[in-house]
């Protein structure tokens, strides 16, 4: 499978960004008055490997020509390591010339590193013998922050990461990996103290096996945020077992099971366009003990099958057991066909398993042009009757506790009005609707606005805080889609779009 530029922008939009930027430049103001006294080279030690730590590698060492008392100064700075600026400028690419040049930084600087970023790099069975060198050094040194990403021609045979990945792992606090194999972790010894201090893991377009990822997890102690970005089928089961991860992500990925075992301080579950690893299967979303879990989507009720604790929950089931439900969720996101009867009373079901849910986030899947992947066909006997709405039975987020709903990819279809007109008919605390179209068209936008009019009128609302509601219709910003760097921050109450 040769990679795509497609894939390669996902994987790169989710990199953390460098901590320095090749466009900054240094400079000092010299006053009229000053004579010309260098001002800058008077400021301590401290000071000034400060600010040598703020510039590109490359430009650190050239602070040794400055003065004599400069001299020296960049080997003893926690450096940042960036090989994007390290490439030649207005050359054609030569795949060889980061290398060599990261290969010379490593050998002689003494370290630490407080970030490494090497995304531009083309790493071959030629080239593994540096790649361990690389690690090594690594290692020997502190990195702390550490970005590894491979560029091969092909990804049809995957180069392996050495074991001497593992030796970082004592330093590290952040890792993310791109375009490798995992090494394999069969009889190593399992220890808090392999990643004593990671607190972040992002796996991008790579492959993991089960028992490897199992491995991290487990000699992670303080590990609080796990990625997995546009991978193929390895992990297919991602099984989370932790006493610190606060947040679990696929973005963009191929799995055919997510399941959280025990995960006393996960907030955070997060599936977006994950599919299953083969067409015409489902993925199995399961909740097992996740008392903290406070933020959950995208559901989608074509291609996730729900399991809570040993009960998997069937559409159309309207009476939910209290081992069935999760109330410590606050903010759930949905993505339905409102053409598919199916699916209708999946959602219904799914929102009774969310009983204290306050902000609910609903996503159309109805129109042709779906960004987010509009799969299988829709068959004529899946259609639901006029009165479908009226026999709703109870649901009790909805009537207690929903204040706010983000209905996104909203065509104005009959069911889609239907299930908003059940809402704001039932939500007594329900403060703002929000609804987004798929694209920014204004004429649509003065079209879905005349057409929803009638639901705006107070009459049409349970709730009782009439003086703080609204209902604003808007269309979608060319090229507005949800970014993982939204997703991924904990500092954000509600990451999805808004």
């Amino acid at each position: 499978m040769t990679t795509s530029p497609w894939l390669d922008d996902i994987m790169h939009s989710c990199l953390p960004s460098s901590p320095v930027s090749a466009a900054a430049f240094l400079s000092a103001a010299i006053s009229d008055d000053s004579g010309g006294e260098d001002r800058l080279s008077a400021l301590s030690d401290d000071l000034l490997c400060n600010v040598v730590s703020r510039l590109p590698v490359k430009d650190a060492a050239r602070t040794d020509a400055l003065s004599q008392r400069w001299r020296g100064l960049w080997r003893g700075t926690h450096l940042v390591l960036d090989d994007s600026h390290l490439l030649p400028d207005g050359r054609p690419m030569d795949w060889s010339a980061p290398a060599a040049a990261v290969s010379r930084i490593l050998a002689s600087h003494p370290g630490p590193f407080r970030c490494v970023r090497l995304a531009n790099n083309l790493i071959d069975a030629s080239k593994e013998d540096a790649l361990a060198e690389w690690l090594r050094l690594l290692a020997d040194k502190g990195v702390e922050d550490l970005t590894l990403v491979n560029r091969p021609l092909s990804f049809d045979v995957p180069v392996q990461l050495p074991p001497s990945l593992l030796c970082c792992g004592a330093s590290l606090r952040r890792l993310y990996l791109g375009v490798w194999l995992f090494p394999f972790t069969t009889g190593l010894p399992r220890s808090p103290d392999v990643f004593p201090h990671l607190q972040e893991l992002g796996i991008c377009h790579g492959i993991t096996e089960e028992r490897d990822l199992e491995y991290v997890l487990a000699c992670s102690p303080k590990l609080e945020t796990l990625a997995l970005i546009s991978n193929y089928c390895y992990p297919d089961r991602v099984r989370i077992g932790s006493h610190s991860l606060r947040c679990l992500l696929l973005w963009h990925s191929l799995a055919d099971e997510v399941a959280v075992m025990a995960a006393a301080r996960l907030q955070r579950l997060i599936i977006y366009c994950t599919h299953p690893a083969e067409a015409g299967r489902n993925i199995n979303v399961k909740i097992g003990y996740a008392p903290e879990l406070a933020v959950l989507g995208y559901l989608d009720t074509a291609t996730h099958v729900l399991q809570i604790g040993n009960t998997i929950i069937k559409a159309g089931v309207t009476n939910v057991s209290p081992n069935t439900v999760v109330p410590s969720v606050k903010v759930l996101a949905l993505k339905v066909r409102f053409r598919v009867s199916k699916e209708v009373r999946t959602l219904l079901t799914f929102l009774r398993c969310f009983p204290e849910v306050e902000t609910l986030h609903v996503m159309a899947s109805d129109n042709d042009t779906d960004y987010y992947d509009d799969s299988g066909e829709v068959k004529a006997g899946d259609k639901i009757n006029s009165t479908f709405w009226q026999g709703v039975g109870p649901i009790k987020c909805v009537q207690s506790h929903v204040k706010k709903v983000v209905f996104d990819q909203f065509s104005g279809g009959t069911n889609q009005v239907g299930f908003l007109k059940l809402v704001l008919g039932r939500a007594v605390l329900l403060q703002k609707v929000i609804i987004v179209l798929a694209g920014p068209d204004p004429i649509m936008v003065s079209e879905v606005k005349r057409k929803l009019q009638p639901l705006a009128s107070k009459r049409m609302w349970a709730t009782k805080v009439l003086d703080t509601t609204s209902l604003e219709v808007r269309g979608r910003a060319s090229g507005h889609v949800w970014r993982y760097s939204r997703a991924s921050d904990l500092s954000i109450s509600d990451p999805f779009l808004s």
